[in-house]
């Protein structure tokens, strides 16, 4: 859907209501999520950051991050289960006591889509990918009730080379299906104040038009606006940020 939703602003622009907010950001690596992690940062936000990535690069990043969050937790340890994200949480939660926002990155690798064969293939990588930023969804939102926190879960979702004829396919179910669950997922935490949003990447039709994927700076105008005032309104969408950066400032 388009970004209409949100009043246009400019990602760089002061929101001090950011200021101590506790952000859990998961799937970060060194190759996506940066200036997400970067923009909650340089806001005041306190931040929970998960990471698959345990290299020297990672170390480096989390380090700049931390220059300008005045709190900041990392965990490398791979989420591969239901229990390892109830375990992420309880930890994001314990040290700061609740949770005001979450950003589930969901990258779908070159390799991946490259050996899809059958639309068998296509729901069993759909189903993998998803897993376990659906788990941390529903998982940190009870958290949320259970504390009164009116907060913001966004599930963020990109396929590389969504050039290809497999991507493209790929990217129209997977639009569909994220479609589905975050409409569902929306209205079942609506009463608590939760709101649930996801990005996906562009479907066939974009991008035979021309469309690309969202940048991380786009990522980041977007999770800004949700996590704040400015986003109370909007839940269930399956939103297009590509181009969002530039079109705020």
């Amino acid at each position: 859907m388009l970004m209409s939703v949100i009043a246009r602003e400019c990602s760089a622009v002061s929101m001090p209501e950011l200021s101590g907010a506790r952000v859990l950001i998961t799937g970060l690596s060194s190759a996506t999520g940066f200036d997400v992690a970067r923009a909650f940062a340089d806001h005041g936000a306190r931040l929970i950051l998960q990471s698959p990535d345990d290299g020297p690069e990672m170390t480096e990043l989390v380090a700049v991050l931390a220059e300008n969050a005045p709190e900041i937790r990392h965990f490398n340890t791979p989420l591969q289960s239901d229990a390892d994200a109830a375990h992420l949480v309880q930890a994001a939660v314990q040290s700061f006591g609740g949770i005001d926002a979450v950003v589930n990155l969901v990258p779908v690798g070159r390799r991946a889509v490259q050996s899809l064969e059958t639309p068998e293939d296509v729901e069993r990588l759909i189903s993998d990918a998803l897993r376990t930023a659906l788990s941390v969804t529903e998982i940190a939102a009870n958290r949320m009730r259970l504390v009164w926190t009116e907060g913001s879960i966004l599930n963020v979702v990109r396929v590389q080379d969504g050039t290809g004829g497999r991507a493209m396919m790929l990217a129209d179910v997977l639009r569909s299906e994220l479609s589905h669950l975050t409409r569902g997922l929306a209205q079942q935490w609506a009463a608590h104040g939760i709101r649930i949003n996801a990005i996906a990447p562009p479907s066939s039709i974009a991008v035979m038009g021309g469309d690309v994927q969202a940048s991380d700076a786009d990522l980041a105008a977007v999770a800004l606006q949700l996590a704040t005032a400015k986003g109370r309104s909007v839940s269930g969408h399956v939103l297009d940020a590509a181009g969002a950066a530039r079109r705020w400032c």
